[in-house]
């Protein structure tokens, strides 16, 4: 009988220990936090769906090689891949991939060795700058709808269709194909409509709307059927080599990369809609991966 009675008390410890959340990874600061709203003051234990607060103070977390830094007054929920900001702002830096999400916005860093960070300034708006390496963000249907080159910094805004595109840059052709990369985002879409070659080797202004079912020609992430096309400025060299698409478009996006170093950009002279997200060029306060100043809400310069 005693036996068993052991047997059901260590089954019954077991399926307890079984059911515990397994903690994810850890958290500090030089100052109050809270962690599912209990007030923590120096470190804590983070679980999988944690609520992280912080307050006049940053906070680091530390989930295995990845480093995340919440600024003061940030709210993210944390999970082991994933972050969901809903306030302020946060860093991500470290060797492992670790996707932001943001009023619908999905931004990951494009290497181990970049740091990313991404800002929440209004309602409906998220700021995104790429350091120390490059950034991707996609939208909330995956649709990807900015490449961020190391040094940029843009801004956000989702809009009523996801299938709008508004973008400018130099037709490209190759294969027989029609690209062009748009100067504000890096994006490399492709081109379908009738009476676009007169357009190659010309700056134009393009809207249309992304052809959901069509599969692009690589490096293209999307097709974009043409509504309307605009010169917008003089013609641009067509690359080295239209004979590949891979050549012609990486040209292309070498020169649109040159137009749209982040540093600087005003957002009323470059602006794009691309996967029915306004994107325009924006200053945010960048942080080293760690550290930050004393400012308390990221401010843009």
């Amino acid at each position: 009988m005693l036996k068993t009675v052991i047997c059901l008390i260590s089954g019954c410890c077991l399926l307890i220990l079984a059911a515990a959340p397994l903690p994810i990874g850890t958290i500090r600061s030089n100052g109050e936090f809270r962690v599912d709203g209990a007030v923590i003051g120096d470190n804590g234990t983070l679980f999988e769906g944690s609520i992280v607060e912080t307050a006049s103070a940053r906070s680091v977390l530390q989930l295995g090689k990845l480093q995340l830094t919440l600024l003061p007054m940030s709210r993210a929920k944390i999970y082991r891949g994933r972050t969901v900001l809903e306030k302020g702002s946060e860093l991500v830096s470290g060797a492992e991939k670790h996707v932001v999400e943001a009023f619908g916005m999905r931004i990951a860093a494009s290497t181990a060795t970049s740091s990313v960070q991404v800002q929440i300034p209004a309602p409906g708006r998220v700021d995104v700058a790429a350091r120390d390496g490059g950034a991707e963000v996609h939208n909330s249907s995956g649709i990807l709808v900015a490449s961020l080159r190391a040094g940029m910094s843009l801004a956000f805004e989702p809009q009523e269709n996801p299938k709008t595109v508004k973008i400018a840059g130099t037709v490209v052709a190759a294969n027989g194909r029609l690209f062009v990369v748009d100067i504000t985002t890096n994006v490399t879409v492709e081109l379908v409509g009738a009476d676009l070659e007169k357009y190659v080797g010309k700056k134009v202004q393009i809207s249309g709307e992304i052809v959901v079912d069509a599969k692009p020609l690589a490096p293209a992430t999307q097709v974009v059927r043409v509504s309307s096309a605009k010169i917008a400025g003089a013609a641009g060299a067509t690359g080295r080599a239209a004979g590949a698409a891979g050549g012609a478009a990486g040209a292309a996006g070498g020169a649109a990369g040159a137009a749209s170093t982040a540093v600087g950009i005003s957002g009323a002279a470059i602006g794009a809609i691309v996967g029915g997200v306004a994107v325009s060029g924006t200053v945010i306060g960048l942080a080293a991966a760690g550290t930050f100043s004393g400012d308390s809400s990221a401010s843009r310069k």
